[in-house]
């Protein structure tokens, strides 16, 4: 006599030898191997996914955290009293120490509208503005706000200008220099030789473009007492 043996998901184990009954109720006794195999990696599948968002979420809600606290560090160091922006430094031309500001916080700077010559007619709120925060003899730094549709018309460069663009739409800020034009986005960085006309156009009509230069003037000169000493 031949027994016929299947295994069930009862028992001791993971799976208990019992032997076939034809007379039996084979959907109460007995289970389907590839059935439960095919269940189990569909469950599988299913809570891999899940984790999966799961985690791509958690790693957006650090970066919203991050960012969050970005700004609440850098609303407490706008209003900390005790900072100070200079520094006892050792100048090269006199081979004297002085006491120079090097460091300035975000609104250690005056944002006033462009003075150009092209620009009469244009509300005020389409212009160009512009601030410094370091004016030296050999060199100055700052930002620079093109508003949205604003332009810097075309001038000549007096010195090395280099510019890096912080923020603007997508391949928006459209930069012309000599008789070559490219379209740039956030976090391009270009620069104008001295004695180069060029010209800066924002060609989002929604998102304003932020730029940081820096001036380099290629004759150091005699750097007068003030340089850099404002706060």
């Amino acid at each position: 006599e031949v027994r016929e043996y299947e295994r069930r998901d009862e028992g001791v184990g993971t799976f208990l030898p019992t032997i076939a009954d034809p007379e039996a109720h084979r959907d109460k006794h007995f289970i389907d191997l590839s059935t439960l195999e095919s269940k189990r990696l569909g469950n599988r599948k299913k809570n891999g996914g899940r984790r999966k968002n799961k985690k791509k979420r958690s790693k957006s809600d650090e970066k919203n955290n991050e960012d969050e606290d970005d700004s609440e560090e850098d609303a407490k160091d706008e209003l900390d009293p005790n900072f100070t922006s200079k520094a006892w430094v050792r100048d090269s031309i006199e081979g004297k120490e002085r006491l120079v500001a090097v460091a300035k916080l975000r609104n250690m700077i005056t944002m006033d509208v462009l003075s150009q010559a092209d620009a009469e007619g244009i509300p005020k709120n389409k212009l160009p503005k512009a601030g410094k925060w370091f004016e030296a003899s050999w060199f100055s730094s700052g930002q620079l706000l093109l508003p949205p549709e604003a332009q810097k018309f075309r001038e000549i460069s007096v010195s090395t200008e280099i510019f890096f663009v912080l923020s603007c739409a997508p391949k928006s800020l459209e930069v012309t220099i000599a008789e070559t034009t490219f379209q740039l986005s956030k976090g391009s960085h270009f620069f104008v030789p001295p004695d180069n006309e060029y010209e800066l156009k924002n060609l989002s009509k929604e998102k304003e473009a932020r730029l940081l230069f820096c001036l380099v003037r290629s004759d150091n000169g005699t750097r007068e007492e003030n340089d850099t000493e404002q706060e």
